[in-house]
């Protein structure tokens, strides 16, 4: 195409040329047809090729294919979920290329590219020897709408990964991956205004609607919902306490799973973190159950039951197999990469490791910590384990979440009503800590976060759709100067 295009200046500049046109008028004519060809390439380059990692390997997994990459932590180990790599187009176009896309079982590695001779020498020479067809389509050649993109090779990993931006390339040659130089052209990540504002929203203990009237944890989410354009909610969560114990019909698990269906309906995104009273240990009444209180606090089964692993599209890693009792979820909003992370109540030191393996993993997302018990009533980390848990809220928060600098918000419940917390973290960040209690049994408080990536700054309230009113009880603040992960 590119040769096509150079043909077609020179013609014109010279019939210009003959016909006393002056150079400008040629320069103007090939702009004009550059614009033309630029158009038809963006308009066609416009799919997300999504990156995930297996931490495992390092291998690297490019797809354009959503649902591949919804399900390439839990069905294939793919759990570092780095965002979309770049743009490229799904059906051949003028001046696209087919980008191949093969495996070596031997080596446990994928392998792009764009070259056919290279794909045919990998098949029969290197190793690649499962043809998955074509990836996607990109440019062998330069255009204005695309950005170059660069392949780096790691011969201790024996992986391949691409890079786009200086920061993508710089981190991978400090690593020691050896640059491999522009292999193909894509359309970048961005290719239209990012909305850069955006909400998501925390729930508190509803422990007292399940139990006395469901009608309001129901009414909540059918208001999330229904305000879900005009608010731009991306992503719901919830602090524990969903219920306020079992019983033998566990009628307070159908009626929160219920109420939750009208996410799932709606294919709204969700996490929810698991309290006492979700578990074992609180009987009847909300006393402790017989036997070890510790054991019983960690029988999660009837929880996972009715929330089990595949209710949650977002999720992309759990500490313990088919159980969300600490997981980890993926979402874009606001031009930036966000991770939310579930840890268990008064986590045991497993999972604590667990937790800092994730947040080393994801450098580049900005991070939503939920948990059931972080805040006291006083706004201050709580120093005990409940006296049946592990490790305290503040051993958590010393050993794993003050120490990784893309941690900005921990949000939690269990005591109080609301606070609010502010500490630098061991690498200069600010977490935001934020209580949200109530204990409600008359009205279903919902906390809004409103996230402004351009101006650096969210705002907070908590709302009562219930009742069409907002918590004038100190609940409500701003904070600027944020320095998101970007």
């Amino acid at each position: 195409m590119k040769t096509l295009r150079f043909v077609a200046s020179l013609v014109l500049a010279g019939g210009l040329a003959a016909c006393g046109g002056s150079p400008s008028d040629a320069s103007i004519e090939t702009a004009e047809l550059a614009t033309v060809e630029a158009a038809l390439d963006c308009a066609a380059m416009s799919k997300p090729v999504y990156h995930r990692i297996r931490p495992t390997s390092g291998d690297s997994l490019y797809t354009t294919n959503s649902n591949e990459a919804a399900n390439a932590a839990t069905t294939y180990g793919y759990t570092d979920d780095r965002g979309v790599a770049f743009r490229a187009a799904t059906a051949t176009g003028t001046g696209l290329s087919p980008v191949y896309r093969i495996y070596s079982p031997s080596r446990g590695e994928h392998f792009w590219t764009i070259d056919l001779a290279e794909k045919q020498d990998l098949v029969t020479n290197g190793g690649f020897t499962t043809d998955e067809g074509i990836g996607f389509y990109a440019s062998k050649t330069a255009d204005p709408c695309l950005v170059p993109v660069y392949r780096y090779s790691n011969t201790t990993l024996r992986k391949h990964r691409f890079a786009i931006t200086a920061a993508e390339r710089g981190s991978l040659s400090a690593a020691g991956w050896t640059d491999e130089g522009i292999k193909l052209y894509a359309a970048p990540v961005t290719t239209a205004p990012v909305d850069t504002k955006f909400t998501f929203v925390v729930i508190p203990d509803t422990q007292n609607e399940v139990v006395s009237n469901s009608t309001l944890i129901d009414h909540r989410m059918q208001w999330l919902v229904n305000n879900r354009e005009a608010l731009d909610i991306r992503f719901v969560m919830q602090t524990g306490d969903l219920m306020n114990w079992d019983t033998p019909d566990h009628i307070q698990y159908v009626r929160a799973s219920n109420a939750l269906q009208k996410l799932d309906a709606a294919g709204m995104p969700y996490a929810l973190a698991i309290g006492n009273h979700d578990t074992a240990a609180t009987c009847t009444g909300g006393g402790a159950c017989p036997g070890n209180v510790n054991t019983n606090l960690r029988n999660t089964t009837t929880f996972n039951t009715y929330f089990p692993t595949t209710r949650f599209p977002s999720l992309h890693g759990v500490y313990e197999a088919g159980k969300v009792d600490n997981a980890y979820h993926t979402f874009t909003a606001g031009g930036l990469n966000w991770l939310v992370l579930s840890i268990e109540l008064w986590a045991r030191t497993g999972a604590v490791a667990w937790a800092k393996s994730v947040l080393a993993a994801h450098p580049n997302h900005n991070v939503i910590v939920i948990t059931h018990s972080h805040l006291n009533s006083s706004s201050n980390i709580e120093q005990g384990n409940g006296g049946y848990g592990n490790n305290s809220p503040q051993y958590v928060f010393d050993n794993a979440l003050k120490l990784y600098p893309n941690v900005r918000f921990i949000f939690s419940g269990h005591v109080g009503s609301h606070g609010y917390r502010k500490t630098t973290g061991a690498q200069g960040n600010e977490i935001h800590q934020i209580l949200t209690t109530y204990h409600d049994s008359a009205n279903n408080p919902t906390r809004l976060i409103e996230v402004d990536t351009a101006a650096n700054t969210f705002s907070t309230r908590v709302y009562m759709p219930y009742t069409n009113t907002e918590k004038t009880d100190g609940s409500k603040f701003t904070v600027s100067n944020v320095s998101w992960v970007r």
